[in-house]
């Protein structure tokens, strides 16, 4: 799958220009991150992410479900097979935080300017995604992409191991593959157990389930180490290494040539653990099955015998048709043929440039040369002296590969960059003159593949491209240079200079308060800086009076209270500035206030009600009796008890400083009388104009009183006897006070008088419900006592009342009584307590 480049770049400028996102560096296949060891690399936890990246303007890789937010990588082939992996979240603790991560591999084509997919076998397991690539060209360059399902974004590990691969093992120890080198390979594809799987009898793996055979021989004696890492993580991996003595012969392959063992099942053990192999720190020769106590998947490492010949079985028991990562380790070394490359640099760092290979390979049947991009010879299978030149500048990889005649087959790398000497570098300071506690930055334009070498005072080396210095002090200051070197070709030396380092000046003063909360109150400003050559007072706005005194400090007075922010500046001739700042309150003593009261006197359930001017930028403290306190201006005290009365006190506060405090008395509190009264005679008389009535006062706590008759006459007796003159219904009020102010009031009623003296009895009524004399109604007035009897013509009482407004309704315990004549008796007392009585019959009517 092929996508034009230059189409990515144009698209790439386009979004630049628009500026509508910040992706990461690596968000585009141009600006790939390079990874320049790939042998075994691995970067940390959570090293890279894909945070923020958008989508490629390429499609999506083969079996990705979508482009999602990918990332790029890029490295430089030095051998024929790649494994790549990205490890994402593979549990709670993990660093890593990307979800379903995915991996792709593509070459870069110079003669089209298209990119290709380079697709490969992967696997997937516990978010871990692998992918394995062979037959690279040596010295090409790929990109790695990374990214994930579902636009997931997030933090990963990524590991790219470029190895050359071994022959592809066989399950049965007559099918090794042998090992010639030390060096790190990883194999895949491991599945089955062979025609015999139980050839690790009698060890501590037993039955073979997915094996692999190696056999090396040891060229010297020494230690040897080894770690093997799973491809899926989650797989358990068990082997045996044995010792075949000077022959190797598989026939002894059995228990007692098995020197080392490992079939610990520590994926599935608390703690966890998945590699294993030779280690020099561990003692134990074999682990079980299973978890057993200790075990951590390694055991003591080997010292190996010149000329022996060793096998080794590793056995995947999970499963999966997956494979592993072999590393070795240790100071013993494997019998093969060696490749080693001699070169020669003609005229180096010009453009007429040349490089002279020649092989040092030995105990070799064939030679194979690959003399990388842009060589004038691609390759030769002589030893040489090969002349070569090349017609690209940049990073070479040179290839030997030697076979011997065992079947082993070892290869070497040359890397050289091909450059010409780079011209003087441009040099910039961020300042020449500088300030303690500045960072002194150091640049020069980018040149790709360059190193980059600074020195310059107090011992300064760096081989960043852009140091940054922290000015510490004056011994920063001086000349610093650098030179760059691509490859072996070194430029010219430029340099700049740094002319001086002033120390920090420090701006710092202390206050006095002079005549604290008085009205010529003033501050003394003491200046305590250091290292400067200028000094500047900011006293803001609202100055009175000011006053040089010694060592540039001032005495100022304001002209009004308030919050003051004074700042001091102070500089050096280099421009270095330091700035102090403090916050000030000028404060004024309130005067004294007057305090404001709602009534001289007060009742129990009034509000004392107390106040002073209010005024900004003053609190209140309010005292009184029963623990009162405010803090208002103006405060509302309800009347709940005797307990109010005393002293009442208010303190001004402005800052710090309190006004004198004023005081006010509340006076006892004074009980509320209780109003009462009678009539004599009593409301329950049929009265008529004139008619005197006296009136009882029963009144608690008064000392005052104020009558209103009802008929426009008052009177301020205590009991008092008033002779109402006219007819009407009247409602009699009195008030009674108390010597403080407090009152209270009863009203009675009603009092009903007629126009006119009656004696009235009707000889009849009717009690049909028609709403016309319906009750018998006595009109007899002005008798303070009253009795009525009513009698059937058999004599016996049907009816008795002592209230002359209580009328009969003809009937008889609730019961209506006959049509019929019926008999009264009226008696009683007039106003001039003379007895009356008056007799006769009335007739019931129905």
């Amino acid at each position: 799958m092929r996508y034009s480049f230059i189409s990515f770049l144009l698209v790439l400028l386009n979004l630049a220009a628009f500026g509508k996102f910040a992706p990461p560096l690596n968000d585009e296949l141009i600006n790939a991150i390079n990874i320049t060891n790939t042998s075994a690399y691995c970067s940390a936890d959570a090293e890279f992410n894909n945070l923020e990246a958008t989508a490629s303007n390429y499609n999506k890789a083969l079996n990705w479900p979508s482009v999602g937010k990918d990332v790029w990588y890029k490295f430089t082939a030095s051998k024929f097979d790649v494994n790549i992996s990205v490890s994402g979240k593979i549990d709670a603790a993990s660093k890593n935080t990307l979800i379903a991560p995915l991996v792709a591999l593509y070459s870069f084509d110079a003669a089209t300017g298209s990119i290709s997919e380079q697709s490969g076998s992967q696997a997937t397991s516990n978010n871990v995604i692998s992918l394995y690539k062979g037959a690279l060209t040596v010295g090409q360059v790929y990109y790695v992409r990374v990214s994930a399902a579902n636009d997931a974004t997030g933090t990963f590990k990524l590991c790219i191991d470029n190895y050359f691969p071994p022959i592809q093992p066989g399950q049965d120890c007559g099918t090794f593959s042998v090992l010639c080198t030390k060096e790190t390979f990883t194999q895949l594809n491991v599945t089955g157990a062979g025609a015999n799987n139980q050839e690790s009898a009698g060890t501590c793996l037993g039955k073979e389930s997915n094996s692999a055979w190696y056999m090396f021989k040891a060229s010297k004696p020494g230690d040897l180490t080894f770690v093997i890492t799973p491809t899926v993580t989650s797989n358990d991996i068990d082997w045996i290494f044995y010792d075949l003595g000077i022959n190797g012969d598989c026939s002894k392959v059995s228990g007692a040539t098995a020197i080392r063992c490992a079939s610990g099942s520590g994926v599935d053990c608390s703690p966890s653990y998945y590699k294993t192999g030779l280690s020099m720190t561990e003692t134990d020769l074999t682990e079980a099955s299973g978890c057993p106590a200790g075990q951590n998947g390694f055991v003591k490492y080997v010292e190996l015998e010149q000329d022996h010949v060793y096998a080794l079985l590793i056995d995947n028991y999970s499963g999966g048709n997956n494979g592993f990562t072999l590393e070795f380790g240790g100071t013993a070394d494997f019998a093969g043929p060696t490749a080693e490359i001699d070169v020669q640099k003609l005229n180096p760092c010009t453009n007429s440039q040349a490089y002279i290979f020649e092989s040092r390979a030995s105990n070799f049947a064939t030679l194979k040369w690959s003399f990388g991009e842009g060589a004038s010879l691609a390759s030769a299978t002589t030893a040489g002296p090969h002349t070569i030149t090349y017609n690209t500048p940049g990073e070479k990889i040179v290839v030997l590969e030697a076979k011997g005649t065992n079947g082993c087959n070892v290869v070497t790398t040359q890397t050289f960059i091909v450059a010409n000497t780079p011209e003087k570098p441009a040099i910039s300071a961020s300042n020449v003159n500088l300030c303690q506690g500045d960072v002194l930055k150091l640049s020069t334009p980018f040149l790709n593949l360059a190193s980059y070498h600074w020195s310059g005072p107090n011992n300064f080396n760096s081989t960043s491209q852009n140091p940054e210095i922290p000015a510490i002090g004056p011994e920063i200051a001086g000349t610093y240079k650098l030179y760059v070197q691509v490859g072996d070709c070194v430029s010219e030396v430029n340099s700049v200079e740094i002319l001086s380092v002033d120390l920090k000046p420090e701006a710092m003063f202390s206050i006095e308060v002079n005549n604290k909360c008085e009205t010529h109150q003033s501050f003394s400003f003491i200046n305590a800086s250091k290292n400067y050559t200028k000094l500047t007072w900011d006293f803001g706005q609202g100055i009175k009076n000011q006053v040089a005194t010694g060592n540039e400090s001032k005495t100022i007075t304001f002209t009004n209270p308030g919050l003051k922010t004074i700042t001091l500046t102070v500089e050096t001739n280099n421009g270095c500035l330091s700035t102090f700042t403090k916050d000030i309150l000028v404060e004024v003593k309130p005067e004294k206030p007057e305090i404001t009261i709602n009534q001289p006197a007060f009742c129990l359930k009034d509000i004392i009600k107390l106040s002073v001017p209010a005024q900004e930028g003053i609190t209140y403290a309010w005292t009184g009796p029963n623990n009162y306190f405010a803090s208002t201006n103006a405060i509302e005290i309800p009347i709940t008890d005797f307990n109010l009365a005393g002293e009442y006190q208010v303190v001004l506060t402005s800052g710090s400083c309190s006004s004198a405090p004023a005081t006010i008395v509340i006076p006892a509190i004074a009980r509320i009388p209780i109003a009462n009264f009678y009539t004599e005679p009593s409301f329950n008389v049929k009265f008529s104009a004139p008619v005197p009535i006296t009136f009882i006062n029963t009144s608690v706590d008064g000392d005052f009183y104020e009558w209103r008759f009802g008929d426009g006459f008052s009177s301020s007796e205590k009991s008092p006897t008033h002779i109402y003159q006219t007819d009407g219904v009247f409602r009699i009020t009195l008030t009674a006070f108390s010597k403080n102010g407090c009152s209270n009031s009863v009203t009675q009623g009603d009092l009903i008088i007629k126009k006119n003296t009656s004696t009235f009895v009707p000889n009849a009524f009717s009690p049909n419900g028609d709403g016309i004399n319906d009750e018998l109604v006595i009109g007899v007035t002005n008798l303070k006592k009253y009795n009525i009897h009513i009698y059937n013509r058999f004599g016996t009482q049907i009816f008795f009342s002592n209230n002359i407004f209580e009328n009969w309704n003809g009937t008889y315990k609730g019961n209506e009584l006959p049509v019929g004549v019926y008999y009264y008796i009226i008696s009683g007392l007039d106003l001039s307590n003379k007895n009356i009585k008056y007799s006769g019959s009335v007739t019931l009517i129905r």
